[in-house]
């Protein structure tokens, strides 16, 4: 990739001569030098090619990334260009998360030219960045190459929650070892006056789900609005949660089409209705707290939503689709856009499923029309319809969430906390949900926090000891109060002791991630096949390979359900010595016929690959690898899943793999 650097404007009086000194990173090649001169009405240029070398150079070249554990040769390359030169000293250096199995090479050079090396290093059992210095030095002149490597686990992290109700006087003590990858291990306390809804694993999976389509963004950014209201004693918090709306604003203002809808991928054709209203009422939200939308997105949304709403039309045959609608009109009523006439035709439409009742109620009760909005609804029925609750992301949990959110803004405080508990007794289970479920679970919960102010009178106090330290009285300012706790290595002790006359709810998160993944090879509802071929199509041993092989991945991906599936999602995730083949960059001729998709994600260390499947369909996919760097490497776990369907998916388990020499 070509660098750049401007200096100047400068001023050079009539036969003056100045000289500029540039200094340039490391760096070896040519260098072309270029200067344009003016003086009032007249223009003059000139450049040059200058090559950049010293006596003696260095090329060091390895992965981008590597695992904990990895073994990894690191090519050394030497070029000379001085004469008298006989002897040449290599040393290696690198810090904590690299460990050298020889640290010093001698190599005898009888003429200028390129000599070549290598050294293998072995990666430490942790994760950060392995930091790596290579030094030659020989005929009184040396050279020094830097370079940092990310040491990661391909291995997703694994979160453990403990949850407990202490009552007046009464204490709640446990002990617990890190685990995990040593700096992957973390442990969160939090104490609530609230039920507790698992809020640190739970949003912890939002933010760390490896995808990125607009519903994905938009979920893991939702919840983040109310955060420091909810609990305001770490600053942090609040901090990382400001900076995490503003990058996703940031992303779908980029996904915005022309017509002003939003797309789930980069580079659809059309937008998502769903995902429009959903992403819209999450910049209505944020803007109310002081987030910046801007006007151009803001209207152009506003159009397209109106449009789309005087456009639709009931069909009995597709009566899922008024959920659509009313989610939009909601969207609408709560920009201060609300398309009266449009609410009222599907008030008056006979038929429209329960779930869409309660989103009409909430633009009703928004517009300042509660009654309304009453008459809509019967609250002894808080069930939706469970055929449709797979449309539009849904699933039972988030239909019910959508409930909570709308008795909440009722203010029907009666009705919403046995809907509350259910939500939160759910999400304290290990129980599955999709990022959609999540998300309105969560804020939904927040949003009906509001109406629960906290009692400043008589705060709720609680006593915390921790690893043996002095007892210390919490106060709980808002209704959550949370600490990172600083584990030793050995065993942790804690103690909370509830001072208050009300239920403390407590929580203790922990999350590492293993060192090594115990997937084992599973399918539900998908099946997977993989062959590795050469590019002469003939079967090739990935485990095995020569160093500079190029190879072919081909997964095979069959929906054995008995309806379509989708938004499923193919990750696949190389090991560290394998590079890919971008096929998008170039036309590329393998022979193997490969199946549509909606939209692909090309990666330094893995593929994801985004597709639906009609019942029985089955889909191919291609990847063309090169074994680029020798060593012993470990090959993830190949994953398929749907990612709003529960117990739908397909795992391949990690495996050793090792490139040696050609």
């Amino acid at each position: 990739m070509p660098v750049v650097k401007f200096l100047g404007p400068f001023t050079l009086e009539a036969g003056k001569t100045n000289t500029h000194t540039i200094i340039l990173p490391q760096y070896t090649g040519s260098v072309r030098t270029m200067i344009v001169a003016g003086s009032e009405r007249a223009f003059g240029a000139a450049e040059k090619s200058v090559l950049v070398k010293d006596p003696l150079m260095l090329l060091v070249t390895a992965p981008r990334v590597v695992s904990p554990g990895e073994k990894v040769a690191l090519p050394v390359s030497i070029f000379i260009q001085k004469d008298g030169i006989k002897d040449i000293v290599i040393k290696a250096e690198g810090n904590d998360l690299v460990s050298f199995e020889e640290k010093t090479k001698t190599i005898s050079v009888s003429a200028t030219g390129e000599k070549d090396s290598e050294f293998s290093f072995t990666a430490g059992g942790k994760t950060g960045k392995a930091k790596i210095s290579v030094t030659a030095t020989g005929g009184e002149e040396s050279a020094t190459y830097n370079m940092e490597i990310d040491v990661r686990s391909p291995n997703p992290p694994d979160t453990r929650a403990e949850i407990k109700v202490i009552r007046q006087g009464e204490k709640f003590e446990t002990t617990f070892k890190p685990f995990g990858i040593e700096g992957s291990n973390s442990a969160l306390l939090e104490v609530s006056s609230l039920p507790s809804i698992n809020l640190e694993k739970r949003m912890d999976y939002l933010l760390d789900y490896p995808y990125g389509c607009s519903e994905q963004i938009t979920s893991a950014a939702f919840p983040q609005l109310w955060i420091g209201e909810l609990t305001s004693n770490d600053k942090t918090i609040t901090q990382t949660a400001s900076a995490n709306i503003t990058e996703a604003i940031s992303k779908l203002i980029s996904r915005q089409m022309i017509n002003g809808g939003i797309a789930l991928w980069p580079g659809s054709s059309q937008p998502d209705n769903w995902v429009t209203s959903y992403a819209g009422h999450f910049m209505t939200e944020a803007e109310r707290k002081g987030y910046s939308i801007p006007a151009g997105f803001r209207q152009k949304w506003i159009s397209f939503q109106k449009k789309s709403a005087q456009e639709w039309h009931f069909d009995s045959r597709y009566k899922q689709t008024a959920n659509d609608q009313a989610y939009r009109l909601f969207s609408l009523a709560l920009a201060g856009q609300p398309d009266k006439g449009a609410m009222n035709r599907l008030r008056e439409t006979l038929g429209i499923p329960q779930l869409s009742r309660w989103l009409l109620a909430a633009a009703f009760v928004t517009t300042g029309r509660p009654e309304v909005a009453a008459g809509l609804l019967d609250v002894r029925n808080i069930n939706t319809e469970t055929e449709f609750s797979d449309y539009y992301y849904g699933s039972e949990m988030r239909d019910k969430a959508i409930i909570l959110y709308t008795l909440t803004l009722l203010k029907n405080e009666e009705q919403a906390l046995p809907l509350l508990k259910t939500i939160c007794d759910n999400f304290n289970n290990e129980y599955w949900y999709s990022t959609q479920s999540i998300a309105w679970g969560l804020f939904a919960y927040m949003k009906w926090t509001e109406l629960i102010p906290g009692d400043k009178n008589s705060p709720s106090t609680f006593n915390m000891v921790f690893n043996g330290s002095k007892s210390d009285q919490k106060i709980l300012s808002k209704q959550v109060w949370s600490k990172d706790l600083r584990q030793n290595n050995d065993n942790n002790s804690l103690v909370i002791e509830n001072n208050s006359d009300k239920p403390l709810y407590v929580t203790l998160t922990r999350k590492g991630i293993p060192m090594v993944s115990n997937a084992t090879r599973e399918e539900k509802g998908l099946s997977m096949k993989i062959d590795y071929l050469d590019m002469a199509l003939k079967p090739a041993d990935q485990k095995n390979l020569k160093q500079g092989s190029d190879f072919i991945m081909v997964v095979k991906i069959t929906n054995n359900t008995f309806s379509m599936i989708d938004n499923i999602a193919l990750t696949e995730m190389v090991p560290s010595g394998w590079e890919i083949q971008n096929t998008r960059l170039y036309e590329t001729d393998y022979g193997i016929k490969e199946s549509t998709y909606d939209y692909r994600d090309f990666r330094d260390d893995r593929v994801n690959t985004y597709f639906s499947l009609t019942q029985g369909q089955t889909k191919t996919f291609v990847l063309i690898l090169n074994a680029a760097y020798k060593g012993e490497f470990y090959q993830p776990a190949i994953w398929c899943e749907a990612m709003y369907t529960p117990n739908c998916y397909s795992r391949y388990p990690g495996i050793p793999v090792k490139i040696t020499g050609q």
